[in-house]
């Protein structure tokens, strides 16, 4: 047994708008709040540093590693706990939409940049070009960030590489909360892993002829692509303990040994070759609008 307490926030977004000093104090809260509970890791939003702030945006990246990432490394140490922080660097001429992967005694074991910035970002930001995966204290994770979630091929590169965990930072509403929900069940089902994401909402919850729009959750959903934990439509945290050696059952899709042995037996019969060709013709082909 391989038990983790798993913390993922649905972070407060007011009426007002924010400063960037707000909302690292708000997010450095929500670690030591996750941390007195017993929480292994917890996930912060996408563009946590950024979010609600006016102003162009990419015009508070951080000139990576700087102000912002100390401060989570720091409550990371003080805490405890493993620190997925997301939010945008400058890194030369280039800004990325990147994730700091942190572990329990503040070092930062890695990152992830966004590899599909939307269209909006795209003329702003740079797609990162790496896929890696993590190994914590507990097992090994990855990072997936918002516009991600739309392209299945990124979970399935992380389940066989190993990640056990694909935590998914975003700042969305949609187009539907059971959109996303069927995706995130869906790509836990599909690659055995467990998701969570971390997003955003409002006080007090959603009411669109309010004129809000942040109906947003943190969720927990297990490798079943069952829901284990939310927030609902409110602001706060979700917790769920998940046991990473749990074996694998499944509906009878693969089935090479028995019990299912779903990550190894997913592995051996993927068709990648095949897959990596049709991608590599695709790409030929393909006329990139950024």
């Amino acid at each position: 047994m391989r038990n983790v307490k798993i913390a993922t926030t649905s972070f407060l977004v007011d009426d007002r708008y924010h400063t960037v000093d707000l909302n690292v104090d708000r997010a450095l809260a929500y670690v030591r709040e996750a941390a007195v509970t017993g929480a292994d890791v917890v996930c912060l939003p996408e563009m946590v540093t950024t979010t609600n702030v006016p102003a162009e945006l990419a015009y508070h990246a951080e000139d990576y590693p700087g102000a912002y990432t100390d401060a989570f490394r720091q409550e990371a140490k003080r805490s405890r706990v493993n620190l997925i922080a997301p939010y945008l660097v400058r890194d030369g001429n280039d800004v990325f939409n990147q994730a700091s992967v942190i572990d329990r005694d503040g070092e930062v074991v890695g990152v992830y940049r966004k590899v599909q910035p939307t269209g909006e970002e795209s003329r702003h930001i740079k797609a990162g070009s790496e896929l890696p995966v993590f190994q914590l204290d507990f097992g090994k994770i990855a990072v997936m960030i918002c516009m991600d979630i739309y392209f299945p091929e990124i979970v399935r590169i992380y389940a066989l590489k190993g990640a056990e965990i694909v935590f998914w930072p975003t700042v969305t509403h949609g187009p539907t909360q059971e959109a996303l929900r069927t995706q995130l069940s869906a790509r836990a089902l599909d690659n055995s892993v467990v998701m969570v994401e971390a997003n955003l909402a409002g006080h007090p919850p959603y009411a669109p002829y309010a004129g809000r729009f942040r109906p947003a959750t943190g969720r927990i959903v297990d490798h079943n692509g069952d829901i284990v934990a939310q927030t609902g439509r409110r602001h706060g945290l979700a917790h769920a303990t998940v046991d990473l050696d749990e074996v694998r059952q499944t509906s009878g899709c693969v089935l090479i040994r028995e019990p299912d042995h779903f990550r190894e037996d997913l592995e051996s019969i993927a068709r990648l070759d095949l897959y990596a060709s049709e991608y590599l013709a695709l790409s030929e082909k393909q006329d990139r609008y950024y």
